[in-house]
């Protein structure tokens, strides 16, 4: 998925993969939230709470039902002060590309979840074709677009930002960096966690990078 550096975002074509196990679908959500808070994350998540959420999720794929139950809870039951507080203790960021947001409106967002670095920019070091970096202070991340080979010069992959962000966390010593859920056909969600954590999500098959390696790398352990 792609943001635009001046204005728009575009629809994915990526694959999903499936994670069906052969469990009953309340199996799998229980598991699930286990391993969320095995990993340090969504600690209001109790079991009244998931049953509550569950009545208003439909059968879907097991990608898009997590992303359904997650993006939920972070809602708050749209009590603002609730989802605030949510967001920001697990550095929750869902990107949906079928909503218009340009790359430094997302760099923006990202930089409200994780204040314990300077006021993040996204900006091109010496001039209109230089390099994209994301600058905090004195500090600088190169913003490389090596996942998205079909992406034209005008976008920039949201896992780009997210990545640049991570090496921004790491140079603060922030031990909680962003980790990408496997995604499904329009969403993107990343959530902060510790290597550790990190590690019991990639265990359960809940991430994105499904190597241990890539994943550290991504996260800049």
């Amino acid at each position: 998925m792609t943001a635009s550096a001046k204005e728009s975002v575009h629809p994915p074509t990526e694959d999903v993969r499936l994670q069906e196990d052969g469990s009953p679908p309340s199996k799998r959500d229980e598991e699930f939230v286990r391993l969320l808070h095995a990993a340090g994350l969504a600690c209001e998540l109790d079991p009244k709470q998931l049953e509550s959420i569950l009545a208003t999720v439909g059968e879907s794929r097991v990608d898009s039902r997590r992303m359904d139950i997650l993006e939920l809870y972070y809602r708050g039951d749209d009590d603002a002060s609730v989802a605030t507080r949510r967001r920001v203790s697990d550095r929750f960021f869902m990107h949906n590309a079928h909503f218009s947001v340009n790359a430094h409106q997302l760099v923006s967002t990202l930089a409200r979840l994780n204040p314990e670095i300077a006021t993040v920019c996204l900006q091109r070091i010496g001039g209109d074709d230089g390099p994209l970096v994301l600058r905090a202070g004195e500090h600088f991340s190169a913003v490389i677009d090596e996942d998205d080979e079909d992406a034209d010069a005008e976008t920039i992959a949201v896992r780009s930002l997210v990545r640049a962000l991570n090496a921004l966390l790491a140079k603060a010593d922030v031990k909680e960096r962003l980790v990408s859920l496997v995604p499904d056909e329009s969403r993107e969600l990343y959530l902060g966690v510790t290597e550790d954590g990190a590690m019991t999500l990639l265990q359960g098959g809940c991430t994105e990078l499904s190597a241990v390696a890539a994943l550290r790398e991504f996260a800049s352990w």
